[in-house]
């Protein structure tokens, strides 16, 4: 074989080439990913200065809104929806006493108006103006609402008793507090 000097210039030569060719290689895969990579890179650059300004924009929207006016409205229609649900639990019915003077009445008797009113004491009044084509026929009308058990009173002044034909007529009807209340809110 060889010498040991050979020996020794064989194996250095050998360590050397090994060492270039490992440098060549890495030479070569370093290349070959910055050629791979360097297109990645500006699409990830242009995306980041996109990204940066969309959320620049988006901040500026963002300062733009009136967060404590919008909290002030909400807060405002909360307390309407509020009143309002409190309201309606404490809502009566009064189109069925309404019904009770329409039924009751006999042929001969129109209707013009019915005004509901509230007295001091916290009673409901209905003033009933109607006109009725004979005094018998308003008389029977003042008997049918008497017995209605909704109402406390049915009272008709004197005056509504006067014409004998075609009478304008006014009644004072007081409702019983079981039939009809309203308590406001408070």
């Amino acid at each position: 074989m060889l010498t040991p000097n050979y020996e020794k210039e064989f194996r250095r030569e050998k360590i050397i080439r090994v060492w270039i060719s490992f440098l060549i290689i890495l030479i070569i895969a370093a290349a070959t990913g910055l050629v791979f990579m360097l297109p990645s890179y500006f699409v990830l650059v242009l995306s980041k200065d996109d990204i940066l300004r969309r959320l620049q924009a988006e901040e500026k929207v963002f300062e733009k809104k009136e967060f404590k006016s919008l909290e002030k409205t909400i807060a405002a229609l909360n307390t309407t929806i509020f009143t309002f649900e409190k309201n309606e639990k404490k809502r009566h019915d009064l189109a069925p006493l309404l019904n009770k003077i329409a039924i009751n009445t006999v042929s001969g008797i129109s209707l013009v108006s019915i005004t509901l009113s509230k007295n001091e004491q916290g009673s409901f009044t209905f003033s009933v103006v109607g006109e009725a084509n004979a005094r018998d026929d308003l008389l029977k009308y003042i008997d049918r609402l008497r017995v209605v058990q909704e109402f406390s009173s049915v009272n008709s002044p004197v005056a509504n008793l006067l014409k004998e034909n075609k009478a304008s007529f006014v009644l004072d009807i007081k409702i019983n507090p079981e039939a009809y209340k309203y308590e406001s809110v408070k």
